[in-house]
């Protein structure tokens, strides 16, 4: 047993909390400090599924990778759907921890993850100053193949492929929504950029500038990395732990 002070610094250990973006907001959502933890739950978002799938195990605490709450608010109520489930959390005496650019950019992250587990070799940070994103070596293939070991590795039935016309050696990673590093992605050289969150202006620049662009989604590049966070946490915590079951958004029929 712990307390939700000593899981915050367990974390911190992780993914120090120093390495947040400025924008985010990162760290305790709710709770007590004190209040003692037996069982955490890890979860990419705080949504119904995961609220209850921490209550069905009896878990004092919810680690969330984006946090529950993002925009500081004026209120919380019950007449926004994520508020809400802030409120039933409360009620129900789990605290909520948001772990978000902070495990995007440390070592062993989400992007660590995402790029060694397509192969990646000799990483690189793809933002010097945030250190968001990688940069990695692959041996040289084909973009169809290449697409392929994703969809396989990311668990997804289709992916938004533009073809550039490279084949794929050099290739940037930024889990989430990380097209806005696609210029340091052409700075350093990379035939192949996956991200998610593609808009159509930006798939043109790479189609058109020579980069092979691959959209594999918001959730699925970020799913990826939580059992990490989760192995890490239990390692360090002692704390049973488990990974939220959560529906994917992007479906295609």
């Amino acid at each position: 047993m712990i307390t939700v002070s000593e899981a915050l610094k367990i974390i911190d250990k992780i993914a120090t909390f120093s390495m947040q973006a400025t924008w985010d907001n990162s760290g305790l959502q709710i709770g007590r400090t004190s209040a003692k933890i037996n069982t955490a739950i890890f979860a990419l978002d705080l949504t119904k599924e995961a609220v209850e799938q921490a209550k069905g195990v009896g878990a004092e605490l919810i680690v969330t990778h984006h946090p529950a709450i993002f925009h500081k608010p004026s209120s919380i109520t019950d007449g926004h759907w994520q508020h809400e489930l802030l409120l039933e959390c409360a009620e129900n005496n789990m605290a909520v921890i948001s772990v978000h650019t902070n495990w995007d950019a440390c070592k062993g992250g989400v992007n660590d993850v995402l790029a060694t587990s397509l192969g990646s070799k000799n990483l690189k940070p793809l933002d010097k100053e945030t250190k968001l994103g990688r940069v990695g070596e692959v041996p040289v293939t084909s973009l169809e193949k290449f697409a392929e070991k994703i969809k396989k590795t990311l668990n997804l039935s289709s992916l938004t492929v533009i073809d550039a016309g490279k084949k794929v050696h050099k290739v940037a990673v930024c889990g989430g929504t990380g097209i806005d590093y696609l210029d340091e992605a052409f700075a350093f050289g990379c035939d192949t950029f996956l991200t998610s969150d593609i808009r159509y202006h930006e798939a043109q620049q790479g189609a058109f500038g020579g980069m092979n662009l691959i959209d594999g989604t918001h959730q699925a590049t970020e799913e990826l990395s939580l059992n990490n966070l989760r192995k890490q946490f239990a390692k360090l915590s002692k704390l049973e732990t488990y990974l939220a079951k959560e529906t994917r958004i992007m479906q295609v029929m």
